[in-house]
């Protein structure tokens, strides 16, 4: 039998390691006002994920990265209410890096390269993709996902993913959540 884990229990091993730092990559896609609700959140701090001045249509579209609390209201929120209200919202990196740092990279691997030399943005955030795309990736490429050393945890209604280099090789640990108390 799979163990299963508390929602208390998946937050908690967020932070786990010495010096995490817990980032939430948040698509405007798929949580409307998330641009706003940044705005007025008590937070590490937070910023979106394109680069330059943005419409206001294009803001409410974009991603955004959000340094969170352990403890915070809008950590609650994001983990608690949005997670189920808004499936596939977006991925949390656990790293040891600062906000600055973090969205440099999530910048940095937010393009591709065809192979005709053009470039095109790709919704790497957006968890449908990850699970399609990563398991494809050469090594190289997959040094470039992970170049903060983070691990990249997918959280979901029903279980949580966690997806990590280990010893050079893509790993997955899934943890299912328990079934509410009745």
């Amino acid at each position: 039998m799979m163990a299963a884990f508390s929602p208390a229990q998946l937050r908690a091993s967020l932070w786990a390691r010495q010096g995490s730092r817990v980032h939430a990559v948040i698509d405007g896609l798929v949580v409307p006002g998330i641009a706003e609700k940044l705005k007025s959140a008590k937070l590490a701090g937070w910023d979106c994920l394109q680069r330059g001045a943005l419409s206001a249509e294009a803001a409410e579209r974009a991603p955004y990265l959000a340094e969170l609390s352990e403890a915070s209201p809008f950590t609650d929120w994001l983990l608690d209410e949005a997670t189920p209200t808004y499936p596939g919202w977006g991925v949390l990196a656990v790293s040891t890096r600062p906000l600055l740092a973090v969205r440099e990279h999530c910048r940095s691997i937010g393009e591709v390269i065809l192979p005709n030399g053009d470039r095109r943005p790709w919704r790497w955030y957006d968890p449908e993709v990850l699970r399609a795309i990563l398991p494809t990736l050469l090594a190289g490429q997959l040094d470039e996902v992970f170049g903060l050393d983070q691990a990249i945890v997918i959280p979901a209604a029903d279980a949580w993913t966690w997806l990590a280099m280990q010893d050079g090789v893509l790993a997955a640990d899934t943890r299912t959540l328990m079934a509410p108390a009745r």
